[in-house]
């Protein structure tokens, strides 16, 4: 029997949808094409290698847009719906883009009137992480067809956690983005977990950003290595005497190898983040927290930890029925999303 998909007003059984993803930084944008399935069939990436502001960000997005729905692409049907993850807060509800951090032009942006008017479907934006939990509760991890097995039950309360340049949350219940009064749950990542801590890109100090995102990691240990000129040497090996262009992942290597100041810089990641998501789950007591972002590529030296350190703050009754787990759709998990957001029913 043919699968059908409720699509605004249509009842759907053939046709397209549009994925968009828009990095916190500017720095990545995406274009997919993908059936109602939510199966990717086109993709476009076009990194930029300097901070654009929004107006260039727009007119490449309008290029890959003509590309991604090229009439020679289009032999189902037509294009039926948008969907948008941006890496800065998003107002669901309006369609606006409220800020991004990281890049310029974007506050109070009115992307969603923006993408309609340019290609006369609707749309439907949010922020990335809650894209990308929505795909992992869809398709991923947390899905009644992912993991070990393939054959368990949907999770019911979904936490998914990016850890990128940025950290950001998304909340699923029930199979719905849990989106505050503000459409601001789940900004996690400027949480407080350590006062008098270093400061944030928001301008607070002691977020969670400022020290378990990729970017912190990274400047901390280049700013520690400094007085140690055994880390630093190992630095200079493991980078091609690059020492600025260090990875988190990197950091993680020296502090698996032994090197003492990553591994102090490991601790303070396993200590805060660990700290942040046993508040959550004592709050929301989710079943699965699902780690995302380039940080949550280490897997298991990362992971492993966390669950430790979740398992010992919280009360057993509690503690035990969460699991921490990769993300299934790794890097891809936000155009996924975005592509999971067009294929919502309204």
């Amino acid at each position: 029997m043919e699968r059908q998909r409720t699509t605004g007003k249509l009842l759907a059984t053939q046709g397209y949808v549009i994925g968009v993803e828009i990095s916190g930084s500017g720095l990545r944008q995406s274009v997919a094409l993908a059936d109602l399935n939510g199966n990717i069939l086109y993709q476009v990436r076009r990194p930029l290698e300097y901070i654009p502001d929004s107006q260039t960000v727009l007119r490449l997005l309008d290029e890959m847009l003509t590309e991604v729905t090229d009439p020679e692409r289009l032999c189902d049907g037509r294009i039926l719906r948008v969907g948008v993850a941006v890496g800065g807060l998003v107002d669901a509800s309006r369609g606006v883009v409220r800020t991004l951090r990281h890049a310029h032009g974007w506050d109070n942006f009115p992307l969603q009137d923006y993408l309609v008017e340019r290609l006369d479907v609707p749309c439907i934006i949010d922020n990335n992480a809650n894209a990308a939990a929505l795909a992992e509760v869809e398709s991923g991890a947390a899905s009644s067809s992912g993991g070990e097995g393939g054959n368990r039950k949907a999770e019911r309360v979904v936490l998914y956690v990016g850890l990128g340049r940025g950290i950001g949350g998304g909340l699923v219940v029930n199979g719905k983005i849990y989106q505050g009064i503000t459409c601001t749950a789940g900004e996690i990542g400027h949480m407080q977990v350590k006062e008098n801590g270093p400061k944030c890109s928001c301008g607070g100090y002691g977020h969670l950003e400022a020290i378990a995102s990729t970017q912190a990691i990274s400047r901390t240990m280049i700013g520690l290595s400094v007085e140690y000129p055994e880390t630093e040497a190992a630095i200079r090996r493991l980078t091609g005497a690059r020492a600025e262009r260090i990875t988190a992942e990197q950091v993680f290597q020296l502090s698996a190898a032994g090197d003492p100041i990553a591994q102090h810089v490991v601790e303070d990641v396993h200590t805060y983040l660990g700290t942040a998501l046993a508040n959550i789950v004592f709050l929301m007591n989710p079943g699965m927290i699902i780690l995302g972002g380039q940080l949550a590529l280490v897997g298991e030296l990362l992971i492993a930890p966390l669950q430790a350190r979740v398992d010992n703050l919280c009360l057993p009754i509690v503690g035990q029925s969460v699991r921490i787990v990769q993300s299934e759709h790794g890097s891809e998990a936000n155009i996924i999303g975005a592509v999971t957001l067009a294929l919502q029913d309204v």
